[in-house]
């Protein structure tokens, strides 16, 4: 029986180029692409809370394939499909 090594967000730097992927219960996770739909309706928000933060003068909106580091009970990162 051998022991697994909990991952760590800096596992994340060795997923390959242009995968997307989150740390999950200690292991790194490959996300699956968007849809088209998905992606279409992400781009609608992600250009929304753009238009918001120049609007506004506050925030920072993000789109697709940004991680960000959370303290959640399950995982260590998170990468939406669009933040602000």
């Amino acid at each position: 029986m051998g022991t697994r090594t909990r991952s760590s967000v800096e596992d994340l730097y060795r997923v390959p180029e242009n995968a997307k992927a989150e740390v999950v219960n200690g292991a790194v996770v490959l996300m699956s692409p968007a849809g088209s739909r998905r992606g279409r309706a992400a781009t609608r928000i992600a250009t929304s809370l753009s238009n918001h933060e120049d609007g506004d003068g506050g925030g920072h909106a993000f789109g697709d394939n940004v991680g960000f580091l959370v303290d959640l009970p399950d995982r260590d990162s998170f990468s939406p499909d669009a933040a602000w």
